[in-house]
This record gives C-alpha cells, structure tokens and sequence, in this order.
C-alpha cells in the first residue's frame, strides 16, 4: 500500500484569561490552568521513559501508552476547551530532473530498462505517496537536441523552458496538476547534453522562487553525471565543465532558505570525454551545500553525502527508496499555534500531544526540554514540533492522528477511576 504522509491534528484550546459575564476578567496568563477533573488523578511524567511519578522534574520527551478513556478525559478534562483542525506545514518540491541522452543507457537491475523508464516510474510513485497539500513542480533538462557553442546562448537554446511545469499544490488523486506531471513524465524523450546550471538556474528562479504558496522549500536534483554545458549553453556537450558555479548555485539557494537533495543516477561514477573523472565529489559536495547531507558523510566517499546510485544492483529498487526518504524529511511535523478564540490566551506551559494510531492505539508525547528530541515533541517559535523517532512513526502510518491539548499541564497522564 502506497503510504500518503498528510495527517490532521485536533487542536484543543484552553479557556485561559477568560471574561466572565459578572465583569471577573479571570485568571492571568501566568496562572497555571485548574487541575484534571475529580474523575480522575494525574500522574506527572518527570523524564518520559514510561514510569510515573508525583514529583515533576526536567522534562526528556518520550512516550506514554493511553486507554481511550484516558484519552477522553484528557479531552474534556475542566482545562480543556474549544477544538480547531490544522494541518502540518506543507512543502514546495522543484524537482529538476536530467534528461540527457545517456540516460537511454541500461540500467543495473533485474530487467533491461533504461535510467530514465526507471527514473519516470520511480518519480510517478513517489509523487503519488506526496500529500495532496505539497506543492511541486517540475523541469526535465535538455528535453531537447542540443549543439556546441564557445559563446554565450539563451538558455533556450540547451533547455526546453517552455516545457517548464510551474509550481502548483498536488491536490487530490486524479487532479489537474497531477495529471499535467503524469502527462509529462511520457513525452520525455532523453537527448542531448547536460546542461545543469541552466537547468537548475532557471528551474529556481522560474518555478520555486516566484510561487506564493506557503511552505518549506526545496529542490531536487537529479542527475547521472557531470555537466557538459557551462551557464549560457557554452561548451562542447562531451566534455565535462567546471561545478563550482552550479556549487555556488545551489549556496545562492540555500542562503534563501531553500535546501537542495542530490541523487546520482549510475553513470556518475565516471564522466564523459574520456576523462574517467569521478563525477561524485561534486555531487556529494552540491549535498553538503544544500543542506542535505547525509550522517557521517564525506565529500569522497565512499559513504558520499548525496544519493549515490551507482554502487546499488538494483537502481529501480534503489531509487525508490531514496525518493521516499526524501519525501520523509520534506513532510513536516511542524504544527503551528493557532491564535486562540476572542478574548482567551494560551498558556506554553499547559500542552499535550496525543497520537492515535490507524490500529487505535494511542499515546501521550511527552515534552522535550533538553534538546536532543528523539521521541517526544519540542517547542519551537510557537510550533509543535514532534521530535524525529516520534515525527517517523506517525508519517509511516497513513491514518495517523495528531492531536494537540491545550490547557492541561504538559506530560500529565489522567487515571481513570
């Protein structure tokens, strides 16, 4: 079953710094929230490895099971108020994809497919798993025949820019946007050289740069080599070009706040011309520009810093799973704090998050305040933010619900009588 990572939380909002109607304005935004209702007694959890406690102490994130009454009581406990639905923050994806002729090569795998028929179908998954709320777009580079020049061109004369899909939020299955990229994905005919500065320049100031849709941004390239066009179409197509400008590209994006993912397609390992160039030290570095480098990386390798493809038996099968690693780090578990009811406040020191699993199992995420955040959630900027192990788990279950609780003490687990 093809996972969708989009998820809803519940947001509870407390009745905090309330108006009564005799004229009381009510407690004040630093007045800790009333207690659990008489229905039951609060465990507070110090640390969160499980265990519970009557003495509060350093908050460490963590887990805790839930009954459903549990839940229900944390719900509509007497500190618990008005409920509102939002959604994580949603992403921009430009991807910018090479389409040079030797992506028509075999690729290693169980068949006799080629990079690109690979490529296409790995890409068509991928964006189908993608929320409907993420934002992508799209261009393949050259997409066209390409010739040698040794003075500067138009970049229409290396990139087909009018074949450029302008950024647009998926939307639902069988949607237009969707269906403009599924259509897209069948008139590729790879040809041609590999111009990979045009392609990323314009890809970035065309598609991503100019789009108003909310969200964190991102590019990614992918590509089965080095470039042989330099900026402006100047080169002979065969002979790999300087990429330490399309490096400076990629920085230009990244001090905009843009993070850029690199996957090497096979045929990196080895340029073109003759050379025997090892093209995957500027690819690894492109990775550690952009912000995407992987743990433990190095710019040579051989644990490379972008999605190296080319030491994998099986580049379909490979090439799925970098795509879906991606898409799990582009798909947030950022939440952001709605502003609360007229004439109420929110107090930070009163939050719980609860997440129920498709199975209905449900747990307590328990506040983080030390700074690693493996399990647990942490505040940041007035957002929740749930820790990775944590933010994991709820993205690999689709139906996956988040709910936020404000108003009770944080880490306060109810027992039922």
């Amino acid at each position: 079953m093809r996972q969708r990572y989009g998820f809803v939380a519940c947001i509870v909002l407390p009745c905090i710094a309330c108006s009564s109607s005799d004229g009381d304005p009510g407690p004040s935004n630093d007045v800790l929230p009333p207690p659990m209702p008489t229905t039951s007694t609060p465990i507070i959890i110090p640390g969160g490895n499980g265990g519970g406690s009557q003495n509060e102490g350093p908050r460490d994130g963590g887990t805790q099971p839930l009954t459903p009454e549990q839940v229900t009581a944390l719900e509509t406990s007497s500190c618990a108020g008005w409920k509102t639905e939002v959604e994580s923050l949603p992403a921009l994806l430009q991807l910018v994809v090479d389409v040079s002729g030797s992506m028509n090569e075999e690729a290693p795998g169980p068949g006799d497919e080629s990079k690109w028929e690979l490529t296409r179908e790995a890409l068509r998954d991928a964006l189908d798993g993608l929320p409907d709320t993420t934002g992508v777009g799209v261009l393949y580079y050259p997409n066209r025949d390409t010739s040698r020049s040794s003075r500067p061109r138009e970049i229409t004369a290396c990139v087909r820019t009018n074949e450029l899909i302008p950024m647009a939020l998926l939307g639902a299955p069988g949607s237009s946007h969707r269906d403009q990229i599924d259509a897209s994905l069948n008139r590729v005919r790879p040809n041609g050289a590999t111009p990979t500065h045009d392609a990323f320049y314009y890809a970035f100031e065309n598609g991503l740069e100019p789009s108003t849709l909310p969200g964190n941004r991102f590019m990614l390239l992918i590509t089965d080599g080095a470039p042989t066009l330099a900026r402006e179409c100047v080169g002979d197509g065969r002979t790999p070009v300087d990429t330490d400008p399309i490096i400076a590209e990629i920085q230009r994006a990244r001090d905009e706040g843009v993070r850029t993912f690199i996957i090497g397609s096979p045929g990196s390992e080895v340029s073109l011309g003759g050379s025997n160039e090892d093209a995957r030290p500027w690819l690894s570095r492109a990775a550690m520009v952009g912000g995407t480098a992987k743990d433990g990386c190095t710019e040579n390798g051989p644990n490379f810093c972008h999605f190296d493809m080319t030491q994998v038996s099986d580049f379909g099968a490979a090439l799925r799973d970098g795509l879906a690693q991606i898409a799990g780090q582009i798909v947030s578990c950022v939440y952001d704090i709605p502003p609360p009811p007229s004439g109420q406040s929110i107090n930070r020191e009163a939050i719980n998050v609860v997440v129920s699993s498709s199975s209905g199992d449900a747990q307590l995420v328990l506040r983080d305040d030390m700074g690693d955040c493996t399990e647990g959630w942490k505040l940041e900027n007035d957002q929740v933010v749930l820790c990775e192990a944590t933010c994991n788990r709820a993205k690999s279950d689709e139906s996956a619900r988040v709910q936020l609780l404000f108003g009770c003490t944080s880490n306060q687990v109810p027992i039922v009588e």
